[in-house]
């Protein structure tokens, strides 16, 4: 396994006093337990136990000085030694050195060995290292919280500054969240099973340009602080950094293994017990592939379940995610009971295959069929539980087909436990139920033809369909037989766009029992068909509208839903409709006729498919416009003023207007007096040359730019009131 390094050193930032060129000999290292300060392996190359004694000496950034928070010394006692580094473990260390005796332990650890000859125990389990003074377990430091510890060798009664580390406690170790164990092999025997675990490790990602930039940060946090003339660190400016290393521990808090520092914590549970078992801890193999492989056996009774977990974890005790968990069962292939005969049997639309049942054991997952016939190749068709003893194929056509089945458990995936030869049975299906009628019918038009479609149930018991048309629902007769798919095209060339018609389906089983006809569905081909066109156009102006006439041809052919009126103005291009809807009749008004203006019309007949006929000849119909007539005044106003009498009329003027003359006259007078003319764009005026107690009778007429002058239409009266004084 690669080493992987974090910048611990950016720990240092905040003590800017330690930023020192050379490498500490020191580690600080979270972990669940504490805070493990050590000495690192260059240091320790040339020391021999027994001869130090140190003292740990501990600080926050936010606090003002070191304090002391315990020592690292050769274990005196064998107690002592047993205590710390476990019976079990001591047990294992005296094998592997030959002592016999308690008292040998304390010989062989006074006799001050050297680092080398025990840096084998002292790396694989960090208590010896406290065993030999070498280690120090800080069980007093808080979670989330920065340290510095500072170590001195105490010579003489004097204390020598040996190195210094730091550390945030944070007791996490994300590398070890990428290792994943993956079960690769399950193998059993009589007594016990054997699992094998491959380890997946992620590939090397460089994250280094994201810790300097993560250091910066930390650093110029750190710059942020106000100077109080010594170390220590505001309690604001703590709390900022500390949030910075939250957010980012999954960068930060990556504690260097590799594959004699990682351990493999190995569960297991028998039988759906509730209750883990830790088997052991154990270390990967690295096979010549570069691969690393873990295995593990648990013994037990025959049929046991057994299932497994595995956790990552590092010297310092932090863990990894837990595996899946892994199952198999303490048995071999000769052990467990196989299906060794099927039967076959014809049944109406399927195939029945039974087998005698599997006991009801753990290694079971299921039972595979497979399937065969001289056009397909073998292939899985169904896994049922192991409890089942039957199985219904419908898949069973064409009819005649000869299948061959294959029938076997299958057992839990990954353990060598396999039925080569299946049982197997071969049988072909020759009863077939009546099909039920066909559903859905659609059609469509495909350019001049229809386009059938339907859907079926139980489309495999189908051999082929009828498809039937006819006139009515009730005369209807099989146009095509032995249609294979779920749609047919009518290429009828004779079929007329005139006439509705009716189509169904009727479905065929292999042994030729029909359904009942579909619901039946309704068709018009989209066919231009030819029909009478009027001949000829008629028309007449009365009261100044133009009313037209043809020969009604709609009276001998049903075909025919209505007619089309259009008309253009002579030297236009295009004909446009005089009305938005067929008529029904034929003739028609033309109220928007305008006198002086030649119109051409012509009529065409609109089938009940609303295509258009032939249109007749164009009828051109005009008549002459009259002569300019001048629009007389016909709203005259009148109103008594203080001095006068205004007349007014409405201020629109039509076409050629030069003028106005107002008249007057006494109501015993005969004839009206001009007694003003004004210009256009004038619309009243006043009459000064009034008496009080009198009554005027007013008019006022149009002059055009030829002095023609419009009839006096409107005559209206006004009395003169006596003038107040």
């Amino acid at each position: 396994m690669k080493r992987h390094c974090i910048l611990f050193a950016i720990i240092a930032l905040f003590v800017p006093s330690v930023l020192k060129a050379q490498t500490s000999p020191l580690s600080a290292l979270s972990s669940p337990k504490g805070v493990y300060v050590r000495f690192n392996v260059d240091y320790l190359a040339n020391k021999v136990v027994g001869k130090s004694k140190f003292i740990v000496k501990r600080k926050k950034p936010t606090d003002n000085a070191y304090k002391t928070v315990g020592t690292m010394q050769m274990a005196q006692k064998y107690d002592e030694i047993a205590e710390t580094v476990g019976r079990n473990e001591l047990k294992d260390f005296e094998r592997m050195k030959k002592i016999t005796a308690p008292s040998q332990t304390i010989a062989f650890f006074n006799s001050n060995p050297t680092y080398k000859s025990i840096s084998l125990f002292a790396e694989l389990k960090i208590e010896f290292l406290q065993a030999f003074g070498f280690a120090f377990l800080d069980n007093s430091a808080t979670k989330n919280e920065f340290y510095n510890y500072a170590v001195y060798e105490v010579i003489n009664k004097q204390e020598t500054l040996i190195g210094e580390a730091e550390v945030f406690h944070n007791p996490k170790n994300y590398f070890l969240k990428q290792l994943t164990p993956q079960i690769s092999k399950i193998s059993g025997t009589d007594t016990s099973i054997f699992f094998q675990w491959e380890i997946q490790t992620p590939q090397y990602v460089d994250n280094s340009a994201e810790q300097v930039r993560l250091a910066k940060l930390l650093e110029d946090t750190f710059k942020q602080a106000p100077d109080n003339g010594n170390q220590r660190v505001d309690e604001t400016t703590y709390q900022k950094v500390k949030e910075i290393y939250l957010k980012n521990e999954s960068l930060l808090a990556v504690h260097p293994v590799d594959e004699f520092s990682t351990r493999f914590n190995v569960y297991y549970r028998k039988n759906n017990n509730a209750s883990w078992i830790l088997l052991e801890k154990k270390i990967a193999n690295v096979t010549p592939e570069g691969k690393q492989i873990l295995f593990a056996r648990i013994a037990g009774k025959h049929d046991d379940l057994v299932e497994t977990m595995v956790i990552p974890q590092d010297e310092i005790y932090n863990t990894g995610d837990t595996s899946k968990i892994a199952r198999g069962v303490i048995a071999h292939n000769g052990s467990v009971e196989l299906i060794y005969s099927v039967t076959a049997s014809d049944s109406t639309n399927s195939i029945i295959l039974q087998w005698k049942k599997l006991p009801n054991k753990a290694y079971y997952s299921g039972i595979e069929i497979s399937k065969s016939s001289p056009d397909m190749p073998q292939k899985v068709i169904q896994v049922l539980p192991i409890s089942a003893t039957k199985y219904v194929d419908t898949e069973v056509y064409p009819m005649g087909t000869m299948f061959t089945y294959f029938v076997r458990p299958v057992f839990i995936p990954l353990q060598d436990l396999q039925q080569d030869i299946p049982a197997s049975a071969t049988m072909t299906c020759g009863k077939f139920s009546r099909p039920t009628a066909p559903f859905n019918l659609t059609v469509t038009n495909e350019g001049p033809h229809a386009r059938l479609k339907w859907e079926m149930a139980n489309e495999n018991l189908i051999h082929s369909y009828f498809v039937y048309r006819g006139t009515s629902p009730n005369n209807m007769r099989p146009i095509r037989s032995a249609v294979k798919e779920r749609e047919y095209l009518d290429t009828t060339g004779y079929l007329t766009g005139r006439v509705t018609y009716y189509y169904a389906i009727m479905a065929i089983n292999p042994t030729q029992d029909t359904s009942d006809l579909s619901p039946k569905v309704m068709y018009t081909p989209i066919k231009k068909e030819s029909f009478q066109a009027p001949s000829f156009v008629n028309s007449e102006i009365i009261n100044g509208e133009a009313h037209l006439a043809w020969n009604d041809v709609k009276l001998n052919d049903d075909f025919i839903e209505g007619y089309v009126v259009q008309r253009k103005i002579k030297g236009e291009k295009a004909f446009k409709n005089l009305h938005s809807k067929a008529l029904n009749y034929a003739n028609f008004i033309d109220t928007t006729f305008e006198p002086g203006i030649e119109y051409l019309y012509r009529v065409a007949a609109i089938s009940i498919k609303n295509d258009t006929s032939t249109f007749t000849p164009e009828t051109v119909v005009k008549i002459e416009k009259p002569k300019d007539v001048l629009n007389a005044i016909t709203d005259i106003t009148l109103k008594n003023l203080s001095k006068t009498i205004r007349i007014s009329w409405p201020s629109v003027e039509v076409g050629d207007v030069k003028g106005y003359k107002i008249y007057r006259k006494l109501p015993t007078d005969v004839n009206f007096k001009v007694i003003a003319t004004l210009a256009n764009g004038n619309f009243e005026y006043e009459d000064n040359k009034v008496t009080s107690n009198t009554i005027y009778v007013y008019s006022v007429t149009v002059l055009d730019s030829k002095n023609n002058e419009s009839p006096i239409e409107e005559r209206k009266s006004i009395y003169r009131e006596p003038t107040k004084q």
